[in-house]
């Protein structure tokens, strides 16, 4: 067995390997018995072991890989051996070239010393990647040979290499459509940690559509390896045309750790930046896969593109990536950054199981996909160099599936800002300067508006949370937001549905599924308002607009009319007049309006709808609606 340098800091697996092999033979805390007559003797010895244990546990417990322990701090193997580096290389697939300037074993890092090193697809030789030097370290050349070549074990992942780490990468003629499109790559440098993998066969899928063949293989791929760790620095990606658009993609850092076949344990990005420069284009993409009978006419200005199969456009976005990217920017400069994202305890093993064999999972297969737990931090959206939307920090704290269907997702966000003003002037830079002339008037009165309500830009958090039980069919949606100086909202709605078995046989049969809508409950909804300075412009502004007096004179108008008003709905129910005084005395005092929705049992929203048309009057009662204001 080979073990590991001591010196190397955080890197004690060696010392953990043998502690689980003691455990397996039963040689750790063995059972003690002790006589009556020594019971005390007995309890303080047992007491004084499991201190020991436990320091024990503490001092040889390996902290969590890091990215700075694979980017920055030193490694090397004890008892590393020299090994045939063109063995390792030709064991890849054929369809990669792997060629290099020269190896050299380092007794000191234990590892092979590689210069120069190109890699190129066989399809397209002249498009390489260069690394200035990779440091191999305990490679298994013939273990590559077996799993590569498709005769390795379908299940058990084999150990392929210790550490592996490519310093100083480049690419060299990413160029294609004859010169009009060009990308170019660089990184910093790139390490991964404790790789296996094993091998995968896919079985025929006569009929299949033309894609899926590519999907196949990126899901047996994604499922057929492990790593301990891997990380990246310094990666820049830059697209450009003939036409002059221009897009950037740049990661400062990443990292993941304990990945097993689509599962990892954690992962982070800092420093995402992408950029897009669009100077009037045409847009590639606009609507796609339209049938025959909904073809646009032939002088449609967008007809080539609305009578585009799938097929074609997808091929175009690939070989126009550029032209793609950069006309979603609508003109000018879109820049999107975020300071930093991590996530944690994500799972997608089991469905990329079934997207390699490229069939449905039994609805029994209800432990699919989890995407665990994120935090994004320093989300910024910029235009022509003005911030638009902003987000100080983004907490998911669940994201979970039952079955393919999301069941539990939770977010959180804190300090967002929207700058309407500069999303209106990116909207009417896009529309061409024709259509932007003509629709200038409606943007100025836009902007008026939204000044006068304190809307141009606003700032605030917010949350949302839903679930689903699968099981039952029961959902519940909740979410509130808080926008600083205009007004807090809060609402939420609890129903009833199918299940996940009962939505398996509508799909099955056509007859039952326009039930299906008509089958579903509400089972309680509230809906709250908090009023922090909006009401008083709102109606400072329709003031304004209608020539009535001053905003505060339109308001005392205005809840009278609901006060008569009431008292005339309340002959039809009594409950109205309860309704009207609340949402009066709300108009007269400011505060919080709520309405909560709590029907003695659930009621069919198909029986709603009948009462709307037919009964209106019932459904307060129906409902059980209750109406309240709170002043502050």
């Amino acid at each position: 067995m080979v073990g590991r340098a001591p010196a190397v800091a955080g890197d004690y697996r060696f010392v953990i390997a043998g502690q689980a092999a003691l455990r397996e033979k039963g040689d750790i805390m063995p059972t003690l018995k002790l006589k009556p007559t020594f019971a005390r003797a007995g309890r303080n010895l047992l007491c004084a072991s499991a201190a020991v244990f436990a320091l024990h546990a503490c001092a040889t417990a390996p902290s969590p890989l890091t990215a700075e322990d694979l980017l920055v701090a030193p490694y090397a193997l004890r008892g590393g051996e020299a090994f045939d580096v063109d063995r390792m290389f030709a064991a890849l697939p054929d369809w990669l070239i792997v060629d290099h300037g020269g190896a050299s074993f380092d007794p000191g890092l234990g590892a092979m010393v590689v210069s120069d090193v190109t890699f190129a697809f066989a399809s397209a030789p002249e498009a390489r990647l260069r690394a200035d030097r990779a440091v191999i370290w305990g490679a298994d050349a013939a273990a590559m040979e077996t799993v590569f070549s498709g005769s390795g074990s379908l299940t058990d992942m084999a150990p392929l290499l210790d550490r592996l780490s490519f310093e100083n990468v480049t690419s060299e003629g990413l160029q294609w459509e004859t010169g009009t499109e060009n990308a170019s790559l660089s990184l910093q440098k790139f390490v991964i940690d404790g790789l296996a993998a094993r091998s995968y066969a896919l079985a025929p899928k006569p009929g299949a559509d033309e894609g899926a063949g590519v999907l196949r293989h990126i899901a047996a791929v994604m499922g057929a390896f492990s790593y301990d760790g891997v990380a990246y620095s310094g990666f820049s990606l830059k697209l450009n045309n003939s036409q002059g658009d221009k897009v950037a993609f740049d990661v400062a850092e990443a990292f993941a750790r304990g990945y097993r076949s689509g599962d990892v344990d954690y992962q982070s990005v800092s420093g995402l930046a992408m950029t897009a420069e669009s100077f009037g284009g045409e847009p590639l993409v606009e609507v796609s896969g339209k049938k025959e009978s909904e073809k646009a006419a032939a002088d449609h200005p967008y007809a080539k593109i609305l009578n585009r199969p799938p097929a074609e456009t997808a091929r175009d976005i690939v070989r126009h990536p550029t032209a793609f990217l950069a006309a979603a920017a609508g003109g000018g400069v879109l820049a999107y950054e975020i300071d930093g994202t991590e996530a944690r305890n994500v799972s997608i093993s089991k469905a990329l199981a079934w997207l390699a064999k490229w069939e449905l999972p039994p609805i029994s297969e209800t432990d699919l996909i989890d995407l665990g737990q994120q935090t994004m931090t320093g989300y910024r959206q910029i235009w022509n160099g003005q911030p638009y939307y902003t987000i100080e920090s983004a907490d998911i704290s669940a994201a979970d599936f039952y079955w393919l269907v999301p069941s539990h997702y939770e977010v959180a966000y804190q300090g967002f800002t929207y700058d309407m003003g500069v999303m209106m002037d990116q909207t009417r830079y896009s529309m061409g300067p024709g259509m932007a002339t003509e629709a200038a008037p409606q943007f100025e009165q836009m902007a008026e508006t939204l000044s006068a309500l304190g809307l141009e830009r606003i700032a605030g958090d917010g949350d949302l949370v839903w679930r689903w039980n699968g099981e039952t069919g029961d959902a519940a949606l909740a979410t509130s937001g808080d926008i600083i100086d205009n007004f807090s909202l809060a609402y939420g709605v609890n129903v009833g549905g199918p299940s996940l078995v009962e939505w398996d046989v509508m799909a099955r049969d056509e007859t039952l599924a326009k039930d299906a809508v008509g089958g579903m409950t509400l089972q309680g909804a509230d809906f709250a308002f908090t009023d922090s300075g909006f009401v008083d412009r709102a109606f400072a502004f329709a003031a304004a607009q209608n020539g009535a007096g001053s905003g505060e004179e339109l308001r005392q108008a205005v809840s009278g009319m609901v006060r008569v008003s009431g008292l005339q709905a309340g002959q039809m129910n009594p409950r109205l007049t309860a309704y009207a005084q609340a949402f009066a005395d709300f108009l007269d005092n400011g505060g919080t309006i709520s309405a909560t929705a709590a029907p003695a049992a659930p009621v069919e929203f198909m029986t709603l709808q009948a009462a709307s048309q037919t009964a209106p009057q019932t459904l307060p009662d129906l409902l059980n609606l209750t109406v309240t204001h709170t002043e502050e």
